[in-house]
This record gives C-alpha cells, sequence and structure tokens, in this order.
C-alpha cells in the first residue's frame, strides 16, 4: 500500500491593498513577519514559510524595520522564507505583455539578491490565466505553475461549484502555451486555504484531517497531497509542529510533513505523472458557468485603466527605447531610474489593485504611484531625446531655420498626424530686466511672418503651423544654474511619413520665403493649390481609402473603398443598470437598455483640413439617477448580486456625451474620442459596433498573444453577460474583411450575435467592493468626466495577416518631438538605430540589459504560423544571440550580408535578441 503524504505549506496570501489600505496591511505584515522570525527561532520544526510567489513583501517589510534585513538574508539562503520569482502577484490580462514580463525579471533578479527563489510559477488568485504563461515561466527557466482559477471555478466564498463541465480530471496537469510551451500545472482544487488551521486538539484534528484528506484525495493524481496552510492575510499558526504531531500520532498510514512547494514538488514529479490531462492555452472558465473567474474587474474604475496604459505605454514604448538609441549612439543608460519607474508602476499592478476592486483610499494611492511612474518616464524620454536630437546633423537645413525632430518609437515604420510646439525666438532673462518688462519687449519686436516645413532633403511637407501666446520656458544646463527665457511659439501640425520604427525623421520651420513653394500662404501651411482632399459634404467625412457619413442620430456608416464593404449604425451608445459590485456587473432583471438610437444628436465640423477632419457629436442622455432603496438594503445586508431585485428609479439626470470622429490623411481607420460628464449612479455605458460579419470567432489582444474566442460560449456557461478581456484591441473579420476596435484602457468588450456587433465598455459605476464583506466604494461609481479614447480599423482579412495589429499597438504610443539647433552631429538627419524585419511579428522592447550593456530587442509572432526574423544594428556589434525574457544569453545568431542576423520564429513565440556591442 501506497503512503500518502500529507504537504503542508505555510504561507499567507498577501494582498498587499484591498479592503484596507496599503499601510494597514503593512502593518500587519510587519506582525506577520515579526512572528516569522521569532517561531523560526523558537520552534526548530517549524521548517519554512511561503512568501505568496512575490518578493515585495520582503521590500515592504524591510522599508519598516530595515534592521532585520541580515537576518532575513538568512532566512532567505537557508530555505525557510520561500520567496520568488514575481515580484508582485499581478493580475496577468489587465497589464500590457511586457509588463508581464518585467515582472517575472525584477522579481527573480531581486529574490536572487536576497539569497534565492522558488522556481514556482505562482498564481494562487489571478482572475483567469493568460494563455502564453506556460511560455513566459519557461523562458525563465520555471517548468511549473500553480494556481487557482480558470479550470475549476471556485466561488466567492472558496466554495467548489459542483455540475460544472471540468478539463481536467485531476488537480495536477500539464498546461501547454500557443507555442507548445508546457510545463506541469496544479490546481488549488480545494482553494489555497485548505489547509488553514489545523486543530492541535486530537478530537478536533480526528473530524478536521477526515473531511481534508478525503477533499484532497477527490482530486490528487498521486499520494502526494498538497495543504496550503493559510489564506488572505492569514496570521501565523505558531502551533503548526504540535498540530502536525498530532495528526501523525492519529493516522499512522499518512506522513504529514511541513512542506515547501520545491520539496512538493519534486516529490509529484517522483510518481511519473503521465496520465494527466492537458489543459491549452487561456484557463479563463470558457467551459464553465462564466462567472467567477471575476471578468468585469475589466471594466470597474475605468479611469485606473486608462492611467495605466498611459503609465505603461510611455515607460515601454517611449522612455526605454529612447534611452535605448541614445545610449547606441555614446549615452550613458539610466538603468537604475528606469528600473525605479517600472517597480513604482508594477505596485498598481496586483489583481486587488488593477482590476479597481478595492476599497477607494487604495485606489487614490494608486493614481500617485501612476502620477510618479509617468513623470519618471517622461523625464527620461525627454532627455534622452534631447541627447540624441544633438547629435543629429541638421546643418543641411541652414542658417535662420529651426529645426525639430520627429522620433518613433512604435517598434515599426508609422506614418500620421505629428504636433509639435516649436519656439520661433526666445529672449533669456537677464540681470538688470523685470521678467514683465521683457515679455513686452519680445512681444513689441514680433513680427508678421508666415512659416513652411520642410524635411531633410529640404522638400515640402504638409503642415499647418498657428500662432501661439508666448510662453515661459526654462534650460536645466548640466554646468550652470537654471536659465528662464519667455519664448514666442508657434503650433505646428504636420504629416510624417514611413518614420523609422525605431527611429526619426529630421524637419525644420522655416520662414515662408526660405522654403518657398514648401508650405504656401496664409500662415497655416496650405497653398491654395494643394486643395483639400479632406474637404467634407455635410455631415461626411472622406479620404481616398474610406468614407464616414453621420446620421441624425449621431450614429455613422464606414464605406470601405477598398473592399467595397458599407458598415452601417456604428456608434451606438448603450446604457443598462448594474446593481453588481466591483467584480460582477448584473443589470437589473427585466430591464430594457436605454440607447441613443434614434435620439436626434447635434453634429458640426470642427476641424477641417488637408491633415485631418473632425466633427463633433452632442448627445443628451436621459438617465435614471442610480438603483432604488432596494439595493441599499441588498448590499447592506449581503445578499448575493446573482439574486438581486433592485431595480433603477424613475427619476432622471442628464448625462451628456460629446464623440469627435477624426479622419486623417492617407487612413484606413477613423478615431474616435469619447467624453462622457457621468452624473449617475448604478449602470454601464457601452459603445456599440454592429458589423454585420458571419464569424464564429473574435481576435482578442491579449499578452503577447492574439486569442482567438469563439462569440458563442459554450453550453456550460450561465452568465447573461459574455463580455471578455481585451488590451489593445478586439477584432472580427468573415475571412475576407475585417474590423478591428483599438483602445487605450477600455478591457472590456462583448462580442454580440446575431450581427457580429463588437460592444467595448466605456464607464461602469458600481457602489460596493463586493466579495465577503460590506465595504461601500462611492468612488467606483466613476462620476463627472472622463475621456475614451478608441480606434476603428478596417482592413482586408484577419487582424494577424492584414497587418491592422500594428496600427493598433501604435495608436496609444506618443510621437515624441525634440526642437534642436542647426548643428553637425554624427547621427544622420533621418535614421533608425536598430532596424528589423519579419511578417506577422509585433514589437515589445528595446532596451539595455539588467546586468550588462547589451541591447535587447524583443518581438513576439502574433500568428500560428512560422516566420523569420532580420536585425541589422545601425551601431558597431560584436554579436547577436538569441535571450529569453529574463536576459538569459543563448546561442549565437548567425551573421548574413550587411551585417544583418537572422534568426527563425516559430508559431506564437516570444523571441528576445541580445545584441553585444563592439
Amino acid at each position: 500500500m501506497t503512503t500518502k503524504t500529507a504537504h503542508v505549506i505555510a504561507h499567507s496570501h498577501w494582498d498587499r491593498e484591498w479592503y484596507t489600505s496599503f499601510e494597514r496591511h503593512r502593518l500587519k505584515l510587519v506582525r506577520l513577519m515579526e512572528d516569522l522570525i521569532e517561531t523560526f527561532e523558537r520552534d526548530p520544526e517549524f521548517a519554512s514559510f511561503h512568501l505568496d510567489g512575490q518578493y515585495i513583501v520582503l521590500e515592504d517589510y524591510l522599508a519598516v524595520m530595515p534592521h532585520r534585513e541580515e537576518r532575513i538574508r538568512r532566512l532567505v539562503g537557508e530555505g525557510k522564507l520561500v520567496v520568488g520569482p514575481w515580484y508582485i502577484l499581478q493580475d496577468e490580462f489587465l497589464v500590457s505583455s511586457e509588463a508581464n514580463a518585467r515582472n517575472l525579471l525584477i522579481g527573480i533578479n531581486a529574490s536572487k539578491r536576497m539569497g534565492g527563489y522558488a522556481p514556482i510559477g505562482y498564481f494562487p488568485d489571478s482572475f483567469g490565466n493568460i494563455g502564453q504563461a506556460p511560455q513566459l515561466i519557461r523562458q525563465a527557466g520555471i517548468d511549473v505553475a500553480v494556481y487557482g482559477r480558470g479550470v475549476k471555478p471556485v466561488g466567492f466564498n472558496n466554495e467548489i461549484q459542483e455540475g460544472n463541465a471540468h478539463t481536467s480530471k485531476f488537480s495536477e496537469m500539464y498546461w501547454t502555451s500557443p507555442d507548445g510551451s508546457k510545463v506541469l500545472a496544479v490546481l488549488f482544487a480545494n482553494w489555497y486555504n485548505n489547509g488553514a488551521e489545523i486543530p492541535a486538539d486530537p478530537e478536533q484534528a480526528q473530524a478536521y484531517w477526515r473531511e481534508k484528506l478525503a477533499a484532497a484525495e477527490r482530486f490528487a493524481s498521486t499520494p502526494e497531497l498538497l495543504f496550503m496552510n493559510g489564506c488572505d492575510h492569514q496570521p501565523l499558526q505558531k502551533d503548526l509542529s504540535q498540530a502536525l504531531r498530532t495528526a501523525g500520532k492519529l493516522m499512522p498510514d499518512v506522513r504529514f510533513r511541513h512542506s515547501s512547494f520545491p520539496e512538493y514538488i519534486e516529490a509529484l514529479r517522483k510518481h511519473g505523472p503521465d496520465r494527466l490531462d492537458e489543459v491549452k492555452g487561456e484557463l479563463r472558465s470558457q467551459w464553465t458557468d462564466g462567472w467567477m473567474t471575476l471578468v468585469n474587474t475589466a471594466s470597474a474604475r475605468v479611469y485606473l485603466k486608462q492611467a495605466n496604459v498611459a503609465a505603461q505605454t510611455l515607460l515601454e514604448k517611449a522612455a526605454e527605447p529612447l534611452a535605448s538609441m541614445a545610449f547606441a549612439a555614446g549615452s550613458s543608460y539610466p538603468r537604475h531610474e528606469l528600473l525605479h519607474a517600472w517597480k513604482t508602476l508594477l505596485q498598481n499592478h496586483p489583481h486587488d489593485s488593477i482590476c479597481g476592486c478595492s476599497v477607494d483610499e487604495v485606489h487614490r494611492e494608486m493614481m500617485t504611484r501612476f502620477a510618479k511612474s509617468q513623470e519618471t518616464a517622461q523625464a527620461i524620454a525627454e532627455q534622452s531625446a534631447e541627447a540624441l536630437a544633438s547629435r543629429v546633423d541638421t546643418s543641411g537645413f541652414g542658417a535662420g531655420a529651426r529645426p525639430f525632430v520627429v522620433f518613433n518609437t512604435s517598434g515599426h515604420p508609422r506614418s500620421g498626424v505629428v504636433k509639435a510646439v516649436v519656439d520661433v525666438e526666445r529672449l533669456y532673462f537677464a540681470p538688470g530686466k523685470e521678467p514683465h518688462e521683457l515679455y513686452r519687449e519680445l512681444a513689441a519686436s514680433a513680427k508678421p511672418e508666415t512659416f513652411a516645413v520642410v524635411d531633410s532633403e529640404g522638400r515640402s511637407v504638409l503642415a499647418s503651423v498657428r500662432p501661439l501666446p508666448i510662453g515661459f520656458g526654462y534650460d536645466l544646463p548640466d554646468d550652470k544654474f537654471r536659465q528662464p527665457y519667455w519664448a514666442r511659439q508657434v503650433e505646428v501640425e504636420l504629416y510624417a511619413e514611413r518614420v523609422p520604427g525605431l527611429g526619426y525623421r529630421s524637419y525644420a520651420l522655416v520662414s515662408d520665403r526660405q522654403g518657398e513653394g514648401a508650405g504656401g500662404k496664409g500662415g497655416d501651411g496650405f497653398g491654395e493649390e494643394n486643395g483639400n482632399p479632406l474637404s467634407p459634404e455635410d455631415r461626411v467625412l472622406e479620404n481616398e481609402l474610406v468614407r464616414v457619413e453621420i446620421s441624425e442620430d449621431g450614429t455613422f456608416s464606414l464605406l470601405d473603398k477598398k473592399s467595397g464593404r458599407r458598415l452601417d449604425g456604428l456608434g451606438v451608445y448603450e446604457d443598462t443598470g448594474d446593481i453588481g459590485n466591483e467584480y460582477m456587473y448584473k443589470q437589473p432583471d427585466g430591464e430594457e437598455p436605454i440607447t441613443t438610437r434614434g435620439l436626434p444628436a447635434d453634429v458640426a465640423l470642427v476641424d477641417c483640413s488637408p491633415l485631418q477632419a473632425v466633427y463633433r457629436i452632442e448627445h443628451g442622455l436621459k438617465l435614471p439617477l442610480g438603483a432604488d432603496e432596494t439595493l441599499e438594503e441588498e448590499v447592506r445586508s449581503m445578499v448575493p448580486f446573482r439574486y438581486r431585485k433592485a431595480q433603477r428609479v424613475k427619476e432622471t439626470a442628464e448625462v451628456k456625451v460629446v464623440t469627435e470622429l477624426t479622419l486623417e490623411k492617407g487612413a484606413r481607420s477613423i478615431g474616435i474620442a469619447v467624453t462622457i460628464d457621468n452624473t449617475v449612479k448604478d449602470h454601464r455605458i457601452r459603445m456599440l459596433f454592429p458589423t454585420g460579419l458571419a464569424a464564429e470567432t473574435v481576435t482578442a489582444d491579449s499578452i503577447y498573444e492574439l486569442a482567438k474566442r469563439p462569440i458563442r460560449p459554450e453550453a456550460e456557461w450561465r452568465n447573461p453577460s459574455r463580455t471578455q478581456h481585451q488590451n489593445a484591441f478586439v477584432s472580427i473579420d468573415d475571412g475576407a474583411f475585417g474590423l478591428t476596435v483599438a483602445n487605450v484602457g477600455l478591457n472590456e468588450y462583448e462580442a454580440l450575435e446575431p450581427d457580429g456587433t463588437l460592444a467595448v465598455t466605456l464607464l461602469r459605476g458600481v457602489r460596493e467592493l463586493g466579495d465577503w464583506g460590506v465595504f461601500p466604494t462611492p468612488e467606483a461609481q466613476c462620476l463627472g468626466k472622463m475621456t475614451l479614447r478608441l480606434k476603428l480599423i478596417a482592413h482586408d482579412g484577419d487582424v494577424a495577416e492584414s497587418g491592422a495589429y500594428v496600427e493598433a499597438y501604435q495608436f496609444p504610443v506618443p510621437w515624441t518631438v525634440r526642437q534642436t539647433g542647426v548643428h553637425p552631429g554624427s547621427l544622420p538627419a533621418d535614421h533608425e538605430i536598430v532596424r528589423w524585419q519579419g511578417e506577422r511579428l509585433a514589437f515589445s522592447a528595446l532596451k539595455v540589459g539588467e546586468e550588462n550593456d547589451d541591447l535587447f530587442l524583443r518581438l513576439f509572432n502574433v500568428s500560428t504560423a512560422a516566420a523569420s526574423l532580420e536585425v541589422q544594428p545601425s551601431f558597431g556589434a560584436a554579436e547577436a544571440y538569441e535571450s529569453t525574457i529574463i536576459e538569459t544569453p543563448g546561442p549565437v545568431l548567425p551573421l548574413g550580408g550587411n551585417g544583418t542576423y537572422r534568426l527563425p520564429v516559430g508559431p506564437a513565440k516570444i523571441v528576445t535578441v541580445g545584441i553585444k556591442r563592439s
């Protein structure tokens, strides 16, 4: 008879912030850690404690108790405190691909410096799991994952829900990514508290273990049984050793062991589990009732998601690439400053934080962290752009020109409208003159002048130049005190064409005499001879690729001229009540949605030039003030959200919704900006895009993956809502034509039958946290003004093969513009620092190594077909090699002609190329 082993792992699942603020949680953490240190010293049988798979708990503790650092190092080195590999336990879906990778890189490096880490892909409470998780952790040298949701649903009270289809017979299984990476995976079938509060009293222990052993054996594939001694913020069980001794005496046929995850996994592998099921890709309860991977956290407190996209995009798609490009050109690399910005950002990525499912105090502090990370990234981007611009040879523009450099850091070639403020004249403050006197002097000296924009070859560039009021500015030189000045300024709006993916183009503002024929007359840069290809008819936007017609109710049609396809009724707003909570959307029973179909709208043209045209559409929606008193009583008495009977009140208020549609020159896409002045509560607003496309699936941008998801869920689905996660976009196609809806921080969509409507959630307001207690969250109602951004992209075929994913990924990435002087330089006027080529590949990062000075270029294959990559550095390279997301060097790449390195890229593969400078 095989001996059963009960592996008891002491732990505490540590949400840094949730139903109380971060600082209150941290005080509890300090108490836990102090108890742990005392217990390790007092009880030699207390073997180890699992610190929840995240390094930051040590960082948080040592910030308060720095005198404990050496003792903590010793405990980690001895394997008693088990840390890592993550920096924080993130929500996998609501942060970027690169943020998931950096979380692992930063966590492993920090844990190693503290004494070591557990090679366990730990996902205890993720609200669903990304499909590429096995590939991510395999690249970090980790071949086992432990998780809590996505295969067997676990309810709010941590009970197992019966009667649903399962994809695995056992709590142990194999989990495979789209690229084929496979890991051993362990599900918390009885949750991560199935060994909590073990009785030391023999009578109580007998009953406890009879129940717990039977529950674990029911799902286990081997006699190695896993018991998690702890739960959310669980205090230490100080008498655990005594409790296990008691259990051993009562049940001599079971070996009770104070274990750790490395020990448990080693024991599990010895049984050679070859009869395990295999689960593939995303684990998001797609074969279950559809409630308990908590998908509606994707729309809770949308303002958090917007702030996150702004901060992480600026950091990974502007500051880092610019700093890396400047480093390649000879500047120092701000490694520690960037790490600080990343860590500050990642501190907002735990699931209870970025998901918006905490108390108001938590999310107020998050906005400060977002601002801190963004300010750091912005400063690094500006300094790096300045360093690059100062090295660019602009001497070809000639005296009197005002050069400026337009940087593209999206990783792919890019064209589009760029805005910049250019100083025409500066007057620096001087001793003996008051600033206001200098201001008047500069204003008096201004002469009427028209301008044009030229490129580095002296060719005219389609542009608009508009004067601005005199502005204040200052220089902060490295060798002297600050230098304030007044500046005469103009706003330049130009069409930048085919700017290299990791490079720049130089332009210059010149007087109309210098740029004769370059910009025309009248001060706006548009000559009469150029005409206006975007001149619209009434309620029409049109260029050579698309035609948009706006109806009286504000909906619009999109005619794609290339394919001849016409989509009608786009841009409907739909409002419903929401009597759920921050986790779950629940529409009141029997309620009919309120929409803008047939509701007259005010439509006006607000901008029109050869660069772009903009229509503004205004709606005044009359919406119920909120839910009735029944909801307040249901919340107060903790009626489960599924069984609530509340309705919305009859009284209404106006909610103003302003939509701006923008069509740019040369675009096969429409930009959408929506400003909502939310004055009511307990509701959800979505924007609907009926496509009429016959499709069974949609493609949603996920983490290092374009995930194909069925429009119709599995038969086991019970949730009336079928909302799902998206990152940068969702797309639908019928094989010949497709429509992609890109977004900035709008992480929830739903694909509706029967007409292929894509519904994107813009706002969701609720009044409570939900889960295990009564936690009012008035700020989760999201009252006040907010602006949301989307883009509709028409394309041939699907989003991957057409390349439309590139424009969708570029949508939130800012252009960077830096004015400079006329000077010689070591860099050409137009340049690409690192050139790469490869079909169906998407850019993820350009950075310098954490522990060396190699440049790392990361891309991923968006398709399930093999691809190939060519990389050509513009700087001297000693060699290039294949690396991993944690920057472990691999095989050296072969060097071809023209200094090009080549690498095959498998289906759905994440690939990192390290470039060693010569």
